[in-house]
């Protein structure tokens, strides 16, 4: 009978204990809510609806009437979909730089009711003052996304107020050119490899 590896995780060269683990703890000593999945995960444990929805829409509006308190839900379901649904082209840099300007710049909905401002600026991220009540940071380890074709599990995605913002691929110290290997994978989860299907290019938008 073999003898059981008693190996302790900390010296083990695999992805998960070597690297993912040591990097979840590392943002976890920094604040970070850290959402540790496993392959029977269900969308409700990421703040999702279903494996299609690549933004955590639950916190993003809660942060949204955080940071924007003036405004009323239909108007921030308006905001959600600008960032959401409103895109200028099918390119996938096109549109990331539409939402890059988005998160820099602000936006603007037509009133605030309560003063009747005309056109109020609307925050998407509260970089003046990272109040902790407004600034949602969350980290989720193989958080699995319905692609155009196929599920994907990133290793780690990275969420600024429910908004995927950084998409990390781990490979352990063992691998033989690990760096390639990562790239590769992320240009088929982003779709940038010619082949359509592969993954889901709205992961990359924001």
């Amino acid at each position: 009978m073999a003898k059981e590896d008693e190996t302790p995780n900390y010296v083990k060269l695999d992805e998960r204990n070597h690297v993912e683990k040591p990097f979840l703890d590392q943002l976890h000593g920094l604040e970070w809510e850290i959402i540790d999945l496993d392959g029977k995960q269900h969308p409700s444990e990421s703040y999702r609806q279903s494996f299609a929805e690549v933004v955590m829409l639950p916190v993003l509006r809660e942060r949204l009437k955080v940071i924007n308190d003036w405004m009323e839900d239909d108007q921030v379901e308006e905001v959600v979909k600008q960032l959401t649904a409103s895109f200028p082209g099918t390119g996938l840099i096109q549109n990331n730089r539409h939402v890059f300007t988005l998160l820099l710049e602000n936006t603007s909905v037509s009133e605030n009711r309560r003063t009747g401002e005309k056109s109020p600026t609307v925050r998407f991220v509260d970089f003046d003052h990272r109040r902790k009540t407004a600034l949602s940071l969350s980290v989720s380890s193989r958080w699995r996304v319905l692609g155009t074709e196929h599920h994907m599990v990133p290793d780690i995605v990275l969420f600024l107020n429910g908004m995927p913002v950084v998409v990390i691929e781990c490979k352990s110290p063992k691998v033989k050119d690990a760096i390639p290997e990562a790239i590769d994978q992320l240009l088929r989860y982003s779709e940038q490899r010619g082949a359509k299907g592969e993954g889901s290019a709205p992961l990359f938008l924001l």
